[in-house]
Order: structure tokens, then sequence, then C-alpha cells
């Protein structure tokens, strides 16, 4: 697969809408980090992030399964960041 085959007519959107996605997601993760605590800490936020994932499952099935692996890889993330201390 070459570079000219990515940036396609057809692929354009999808590439610009990703790389808008990963910039909005770090833009957030930096500017508002209270936010992603309450997300992955309390017990409302997990039922607010499974309802998320419930109804995106709804509407599209690897919809669904994307974002579900996105907030895994964040909940591993911000439990990481927070240190083990022994």
């Amino acid at each position: 697969m070459t570079m000219s085959s990515v940036f396609t007519r057809q692929n354009l959107n999808l590439v610009v809408g990703l790389i808008t996605l990963l910039i909005t997601l770090w833009v957030v993760t930096f500017a508002i980090p209270g936010l992603f605590v309450s997300l992955f800490n309390t017990l409302l936020g997990n039922l607010l992030l499974l309802a998320f994932i419930g109804l995106a499952l709804l509407y599209n099935m690897n919809l669904g399964i994307g974002l579900a692996i996105v907030f895994i890889i964040l909940y591993r993330f911000s439990h990481m960041s927070m240190g083990y201390y022994w």
C-alpha cells in the first residue's frame, strides 16, 4: 500500500477526520485532565462510557468496537499516569 493510495479523494475525508479526532483528543487530555479522571475513576463515569459504547454498537458495530478499544487504551493510560507506589 503506497501513500498515494491512502490519500485518494474517497479516503480524504476519513484521513482528515481521523487526524482531527486525534488532535482533539490530545488537546482535551492535556487541557482538562480532570475530565478523564472523573470518567475513568467513578462509577457514574464508567456507566456513562458503557452506555455510550452500547449506543454506538446499536448504530454501527465497527464504531462501537472501535470506541471500546479507544476507551480501554485511555483507561490504561489514566491508570499508568497515577503511578504505583510499593
